[in-house]
């Protein structure tokens, strides 16, 4: 399993990811291109046309060069066209490829801001208390990523979930069907948390305990990788953390393909991190 490192402001965790990496196959051009397509479909929740790609001006190419590298694209799966006449969205595999590129070469920070709220958040608290940092942990997460967010602690069945309002902001969850299945996930975390989390740490899970060298661990799992049908279309984001009094936490973000990865990974790590930092004062 590849592993890359997250760069925060203050440190460097592990981030393992499931599925392979996918180089080798494409020219820079094109990698430059899947990224490109994935950060304007993020913004605009649009397809996106070769036309808007030319237009840009990211590319010193003829638009006509961007329309023949975009069906080249499409025709290995990492783009697909909705409607014959519109632009192009990404699959599961370009957000694979997009992750794995985006930490491999540029890694993810966390803003100022974002660290700042979250520093509050746990200011506010009393921090020798495990459930309640990961309850403080868990809404300002829902708050900033806008996903929703749910927070398990060992020796405690029951999870603390935020977020699930937070949907009616993406247009997918318009879907009635969509949002259900999301829904339903949500209201059965509880019972299928350890499951989840055998998945995204590995079968050893929770015997074998969270990282202590930086941390915790971040895993990023997408579409099909998820393997409850629920979220197949989504993506989930699990961090694994030490808490005070020997407790292990655990935070998992879900939502859409069509995320801010930088934002949300560079979130859930530095959590991670703070949750430890915590553990050990």
């Amino acid at each position: 399993m590849p592993v890359w490192i997250i760069s925060t402001l203050d440190a460097r965790v592990p981030v393992f990811y499931t599925g392979t990496v996918m180089n080798g196959l494409l020219t820079p051009r094109q990698h430059q291109l899947v990224a490109k397509v994935i950060e304007e479909y993020i913004q605009t929740a649009e397809p996106v046309s070769s036309k808007a790609i030319a237009q840009s001006g990211y590319f010193d190419v003829r638009s006509a060069t961007i329309r023949n590298e975009m069906a080249d694209l499409e025709d290995g799966g990492y783009l697909q066209q909705l409607h014959t006449s519109g632009g192009r969205v990404p699959t599961a595999k370009a957000y694979r490829l997009y992750v794995n590129q985006l930490l491999a070469t540029e890694g993810v920070s966390i803003s100022h801001a974002h660290r700042r709220r979250i520093d509050e958040a746990l200011a506010a608290i009393d921090v020798r208390d495990p459930e309640q940092v990961n309850k403080a942990l868990a809404r300002v997460v829902g708050q900033l990523s806008g996903a929703l967010v749910m927070a398990s602690m060992s020796e405690r069945e029951e999870a603390y979930k935020f977020g699930i309002s937070n949907l009616a902001a993406f247009p997918e969850f318009r879907e009635i069907g969509r949002f259900a299945g999301l829904a339903e996930f949500f209201d059965q975390f509880d019972a299928m948390a350890d499951s989840l989390m055998r998945r995204a740490f590995g079968p050893a899970y929770p015997t074998a305990s969270a990282r202590q060298s930086d941390g915790g661990d971040v895993r990023v799992l997408i579409g099909s990788e998820n393997t409850d049908d629920r979220i197949k279309d989504e993506t989930m984001i699990c961090a694994r953390y030490r808490l005070p009094e020997g407790h292990e936490g655990t935070l998992t973000l879900v939502g859409p393909m069509r995320m801010d990865y930088r934002r949300n990974i560079g979130l859930m790590t530095y959590v991670a991190q703070a949750a430890h930092r915590i553990s050990r004062t």
